[in-house]
């Protein structure tokens, strides 16, 4: 979980280009038959992705899905305006940010929430929020860390314009932290815990205290959507099997899971007791449909509405377009 989760003008450019990438298929057909190509950063809460991939889930429901971590959003975004990729996983407020900006994505289904994976590391020598007007602080800026800390200021009187941004991928600030080298890093778990290592550490403020703030979600571009939508369905079942697998058989996930992330399976189970992981029903109440929105619209509206209120985007993004829930309401 060391980078999960920018906004550029040539994206919708960039667009114009994705019918000619991805692989080939038969135009007529709504099935896919090229190779589709995934990606994340590393975070516990995509398990059940690691688990399809480890386990040849995507290859028994006929997918030919090839995952690659990439660990910044903004690159990830970048590689999916230029047709280098057809779905990822990232939170939604991430989505958010990027579709405003003219990002050709559509989030399909939710994956799940953080309550407590997520936080602001900081030396023992900041007692609050307060404290840290002024300060340096480690984030990835434009990525779901950027978002976490500006609400966790705003809600306690300041803004991202009262401290000082040290730009570095999250995994990159948790670890900077822990050396020692930033007394200020947002970031998520393992490096919440690895920060023990240090004397003076301590967890400032976690997604704990902000439940409802970070959700995840898995999108694919749009174009990919409109032509092949019983690819997309079936990209859903087999995910959705790679859940059911992971309920009953724990233990051994916890161990595939623990290979991904760079963890034990000791350390990937308690990860995930601060993450809520959302199966098939619930990831319906979570979408809601067209006509009667679920959460995620709420989270998606909210972020975006931020992320212009503060000057990162002109626009708010069609919250229609930007969420589509007939795939998981067809399962």
């Amino acid at each position: 979980m060391f980078a999960r989760r920018l906004v550029l003008p040539l994206f919708i450019l960039a667009a114009l280009v994705l019918s000619a990438c991805g692989g080939s298929s038969n135009p007529t057909s709504t099935k896919f038959t090229g190779t589709i190509h995934i990606s994340s950063s590393t975070w516990t809460g995509y398990a059940v992705i690691y688990l399809a991939n480890a386990r040849g889930t995507w290859k028994s429901h006929g997918l030919d899905v090839s995952f690659k971590l990439v660990e910044d959003p903004n690159d990830r975004f970048i590689a999916m305006a230029a047709g280098r990729l057809e779905g990822m996983a990232t939170t939604v407020d991430t989505y958010a940010r990027q579709q405003s900006a003219g990002v050709p994505a559509a989030e399909i289904f939710p994956i799940d929430a953080s309550v407590g994976g997520d936080g602001i590391l900081a030396s023992k020598s900041i007692k609050t929020v307060a404290d840290l007007k002024g300060k340096s602080i480690a984030v990835n800026q434009g990525s779901v860390s950027e978002f976490f800390l500006a609400q966790v200021l705003q809600a306690n009187g300041l803004s991202l314009k009262d401290v000082k941004e040290l730009n570095m991928k999250s995994g990159e600030a948790g670890a900077a932290f822990v050396a020692g080298r930033v007394d200020v890093a947002v970031t998520w778990e393992p490096w919440l815990s690895k920060a023990k290592a240090r004397a003076d550490s301590q967890v400032l403020v976690s997604s704990k205290q902000y439940p409802d703030l970070i959700m995840d979600s898995f999108g694919f571009r749009k174009d990919f959507i409109q032509r092949y939508p019983d690819t997309v369905k079936e990209f859903m079942r087999a995910y959705y099997d790679a859940f059911d697998w992971m309920q009953k058989n724990p233990a051994e996930a916890d161990k595939i899971i623990g290979d991904a992330v760079g963890e034990s399976a000791d350390d990937v189970k308690a990860d995930l007791s601060t993450i809520a992981m959302y199966d098939l029903a619930t990831g319906k109440q979570i979408m809601g449909t067209s006509s009667s929105h679920g959460k995620i619209y709420d989270t998606a509206k909210a972020a975006a509405d931020f992320w212009k209120s503060i000057g990162k985007i002109d626009t708010v993004m069609n919250l229609n377009d930007a969420i589509d829930p007939s795939f998981i309401n067809s399962l």
